[in-house]
């Protein structure tokens, strides 16, 4: 899963001279990388963000998505977004998932789900971005991301969704110390006994950090994560590095086939 972002201001990729030219062209790139799906998103969510408004984030992301699906039809397309009406306009557009990183996914979004038999992305995070940080108390972090994951799965179905349309997202980097979020990527297998679709964002984030360096510094340390993830089971990584990223997958696969 690649990510495309619209924004002036997320935490890598943000850059206020983002055109819709130059961000299809970086689609165009991706897919020539060996992306199988893209992201898209309007509003950054790294910490500390503020919250973008209705307008703003629709004027970012859903004229992009319908030239996208006009240019690759067959390319899924998925739409990182907290708000009920630009989801659904975006599944009106041809997005086929909606990665939802509030943690608080409403009934109607479930609903709206069902209604265009659509994927949905249940994200475990406390808080906001703005003050997520600031809620990373637990007494076992693995124990109670599963719980709450499972929970949302639940909701999901009593909603009259299906498993097959619902993936998991343990949330790395929200609301999570830099060791916590260790102690949740050893023990990501935990997860898997929910029976659903495992997506990881570990993406050059900062809890991958080395001192002095900045997100364009963490490339080795997102792969060496990534791998991990691979190895307790992830199914989808969410990343801005495909060519590198498939490059691993590919040898990683291989290493796995030869002890077959």
């Amino acid at each position: 899963m690649a990510i495309l972002n619209a924004t002036p201001d997320s935490f890598y990729d943000g850059n206020p001279q983002n055109t819709t030219a130059g961000l299809l062209a970086r689609a165009e790139q991706f897919i020539q990388e060996g992306a199988d799906v893209l992201d898209i998103g309007g509003e950054s969510t790294r910490p500390g963000s503020d919250p973008v408004d209705e307008v703003t984030e629709r004027a970012r992301v859903i004229p992009l998505i319908q030239l996208l699906h006009k240019e690759w039809p067959g390319l899924p397309l998925s739409l990182d977004t907290t708000k009920l009406s630009i989801a659904e306009e975006g599944l009106k557009n041809g997005v086929q998932i909606i990665n939802d990183v509030s943690g608080n996914p409403s009934p109607d979004l479930f609903k709206l789900i069902k209604k265009f038999n659509a994927r949905l992305v249940l994200m475990h995070t406390r808080g906001t971005p703005k003050n997520m940080q600031q809620n990373t108390a637990y007494q076992d972090v693995v124990r109670e991301v599963k719980d709450f994951l499972s929970e949302k799965i639940s909701q999901a179905l009593t909603a009259g969704l299906c498993k097959g349309q619902l993936i998991i997202d343990p949330g790395f980097g929200f609301a999570k110390t830099r060791a916590q979020n260790y102690l949740l990527l050893k023990n990501l297998r935990e997860l898997k006994s929910l029976e659903v679709p495992l997506l990881v964002a570990l993406s050059r984030k900062s809890f991958l950090s080395t001192p002095n360096d900045t997100p364009k510094d963490r490339l080795p340390q997102t792969l060496a994560a990534n791998l991990l993830a691979l190895q307790q089971g992830a199914d989808i990584l969410r990343v801005h590095d495909v060519k590198d990223t498939r490059k691993m997958l590919q040898f990683y696969q291989e290493t796995e086939q030869s002890n077959a």
